[in-house]
């Protein structure tokens, strides 16, 4: 079963709307002032403490804030922590907050990739990490960015990076996230303005949408 992640969330009733929808995973931002859902850490925190058991949560966040923050980051002891940068080595991070470690990698970002250097590039990001995310590169973006990835380029990815898991991100909706499933075969699905009614505002009827349809997509995967 492909898992679903719902991530940028910054309200009480999103946080339980998500999980009632059935979302294996909630992802809250800290250290993004630019991002709609950027939260201060004391307010992820809150958010986290109110994620029910079975559900993961996701801290979405820099070394800058984890070094800040460390005594609250522990306390809130979120499930996994998906890091924008390597200023810590991954067995710093896991020792010191006891968390799964999710490392983004930006598909696109250098054009004159050939596939072997992606591939490559792809190999390193992961090494130490529980899982690598795939969102599409965006010129001053760090993530995010609500572009539709290459799904073939991702399900490339996947193969090569394997046994380390894949979650699939950018441009992900309702409307074609059972076709990503389909190509890609990722581990998890990962979506935030795709669900959303306004930045940082999830929509409850999108959000169940999303997660019956990745559930749905599971008889319908590309032969890998």
């Amino acid at each position: 079963m492909t898992r679903v992640k719902i991530c940028g969330l910054t309200r009480e009733e999103d946080v339980d709307a998500v999980a009632d929808a059935g979302a294996d995973a909630v992802g809250f931002i800290s250290g993004f002032p630019n991002s709609p859902r950027n939260l201060p850490m004391p307010r992820a925190a809150s958010l986290i403490s109110r994620v029910p058991p079975f559900v993961t949560s996701v801290l979405v966040t820099t070394a800058q804030v984890i070094a800040e923050n460390s005594d609250a980051v522990k306390r809130a002891a979120p499930g996994a922590i998906q890091l924008y940068d390597s200023s810590f080595s991954p067995a710093t991070i896991r020792n010191s907050f006891r968390a799964r470690l999710l490392r983004p990698f930006s598909v696109g970002r250098q054009e004159s990739d050939n596939a072997a250097d992606l591939l490559s590039r792809a190999t390193e990001a992961a090494r130490g990490y529980d899982a690598l995310l795939t969102d599409t590169y965006q010129k001053g973006a760090d993530g995010g960015t609500g572009l539709t990835s290459d799904w073939s380029v991702c399900a490339e990815i996947r193969k090569t990076v394997a046994p380390v898991p894949l979650i699939l991100s950018g441009g992900l909706r309702p409307e074609n996230v059972e076709l990503a499933i389909a190509t890609v075969s990722p581990y998890c699905v990962d979506v935030s303005s795709g669900v959303e009614s306004a930045p940082g505002v999830k929509d409850a009827a999108k959000v169940r949408a999303f997660v019956s349809k990745a559930n749905a997509a599971e008889g319908r995967r590309v032969a890998q």
